[in-house]
């Protein structure tokens, strides 16, 4: 906009501009605020639990959790035999055990041990890809 177009513009164009370069601004500080409060978030409950979100993804391909499970952000994980994986962490009881990180690799692990009845099957996971999974589970979904 030329200096003689700026002079010319009307008042509500001025608090228009206003209005929406605060509007963006709020947003902006508002969305990394949120993004360090997730990554603080999920750090900590990496440390907790000794896995990594980053190698459970693999797991949960290799291990086909997928095929019976949906699990937000691993590819192709749209199952619908087993419940959706999605706030798993947020219900009471992981099989039959009130819900926490150690019952979690527990069932992801030896799910048979913990309850014959099951449909699902005890997956032998190492000790190691358990945490991986609870981790990424805790932490992104």
């Amino acid at each position: 906009m030329n200096r003689q177009a700026a002079k010319q513009a009307p008042p509500q164009f001025w608090w228009l501009a206003g209005a929406s370069a605060a509007v963006v601004i709020g947003f902006a500080v508002f969305a990394s605020g949120s993004v360090r409060s997730n990554s603080l978030r999920e750090t900590t409950l990496v440390q907790a639990i000794g896995g990594d979100p980053q190698r459970a993804i693999p797991a949960m391909i290799r291990n086909g959790c997928g095929g019976c499970h949906e699990i937000p952000g691993v590819p192709g994980a749209r199952g619908t035999v087993g419940p959706s994986l999605q706030g798993v962490v947020e219900r009471g009881y992981i099989g039959a055990s009130r819900a926490s990180p150690d019952a979690m690799m527990r069932w992801i692990s030896r799910a048979r041990d913990v309850d014959p009845n099951t449909a699902m099957p005890n997956t032998n996971l190492s000790p190691q890809e358990a945490r991986d999974i609870t981790a990424y589970l805790y932490a992104r979904t």
